[in-house]
């Protein structure tokens, strides 16, 4: 893929060359911003498109613009981090069109799983996971039931056959289905607890991460400061209760610092360093599935990828209650256990 692009319109923007959004400094630097300010952004973003490269949107950047770097310190090397698409991984087709509420788009989180159970009804979705590599499948251990049967993955609309978006005239292949070869569970995990609450699931053969609507999501190989961070989860919103939501839904939620996540819990649980908070500020927190991820955007090498920092662990009973935030497994403490745990 061509990351420059010879185009008249960037004559008009003095000092810039044309070139994949994703690859252009400036715009992932702004990208990351609050959502408040998604509409200057987008914006901007048409004022100076100066076409396509494949389906993602062209601009005029700046060149001696640069991205702004957040403070990380290494997190690990292992002898299977090759088994992942670190220069691939968490990236989706950019839609700069403004949405209203919390739907998302087509294809805009690529790495969104399902876990498939046997019930009395048939087989229904009672988990979320994401995909972290054309093999395998993240997800929580108190997901991981006698009744799992396999693994959804390119779904967006649990009712419709083929997904559409009419406005672009474009359908996402379709969903791919799984059996499942292998699941390890941390060995730490005990159901009363929730500690620990992380699994791998190996497909029965690797997913075709070539389309669109299937891509693996980065894991945190670096420590970041995660304090004032705004996070997304996304799902449709599944529980061991079942799902609400037919259409893929996400929602931005703020990280909440353990001792106050604690104290709002008024010692009803304990929150181990090995967990997160986040949310609690309004109902949309009921977006996320079981099982499903939190994550952020960061910029590396130039580009905007997503990582994901949590697994939807639990909450408070209510779905949303106010004040009280969802407790998230915490990544960067179980990268090396994914990484041990990873088979060709």
């Amino acid at each position: 893929m061509n990351e420059k692009i010879a185009d008249p319109t960037c004559s008009l923007h003095n000092g810039t060359e044309c070139m994949d959004v994703y690859k252009c400094p400036y715009f992932s630097s702004l990208l990351q911003e609050s959502p408040k300010n998604k509409l200057q952004i987008i914006t901007e973003l048409r004022r100076k498109q100066c076409g396509f490269v494949n389906r993602s949107p062209a601009v005029c950047c700046t060149k001696k613009d640069k991205v702004s770097t957040e403070r990380t310190e290494h997190l690990i090397y292992n002898r299977n981090l090759d088994l992942l698409p670190i220069d691939t991984c968490g990236q989706h087709f950019f839609d700069y069109r403004i949405t209203h509420g919390q739907v998302a788009t087509l294809n805009e989180l690529p790495w969104m799983a399902l876990i498939i159970y046997n019930t009395e009804k048939g087989l229904d979705f009672l988990c979320g996971g994401t995909l972290i590599s054309e093999i395998y499948v993240l997800t929580a251990a108190h997901c991981i039931l006698d009744s799992i049967s396999g693994v959804r993955l390119g779904e967006y609309d649990l009712l419709s056959v083929k997904d559409c978006d009419e406005p672009l005239h474009y359908c996402a292949p379709p969903v791919q289905d799984f059996h499942i070869d292998k699941i390890v569970m941390h060995q730490g995990f005990k159901n009363t607890k929730n500690n620990h609450d992380i699994a791998l699931i190996r497909l029965s053969n690797p997913a075709n991460i070539s389309v669109e609507n299937v891509q693996p999501i980065c894991l945190p190989l670096e420590r970041s400061e995660l304090q004032g961070k705004l996070f997304t989860i996304a799902g449709w919103g599944t529980s061991e209760n079942g799902y609400r939501n037919t259409v893929l839904h996400k929602a931005s939620v703020p990280m909440i610092p353990t001792a106050v996540c604690q104290r709002l819990y008024q010692g009803l649980v304990n929150i181990s360093e090995n967990q997160m908070c986040a949310g609690g500020e309004r109902a949309d927190s009921c977006s996320g599935d079981s099982g499903g991820p939190l994550t952020s955007i960061i910029s590396s090498k130039r580009m905007l990828k997503h990582v994901q920092y949590g697994i939807v662990s639990y909450g408070p009973k209510a779905c949303g209650t106010l004040g009280l935030p969802g407790i998230y497994t915490k990544l960067e403490n179980y990268v090396e256990w994914i990484l041990d745990n990873l088979e060709p």
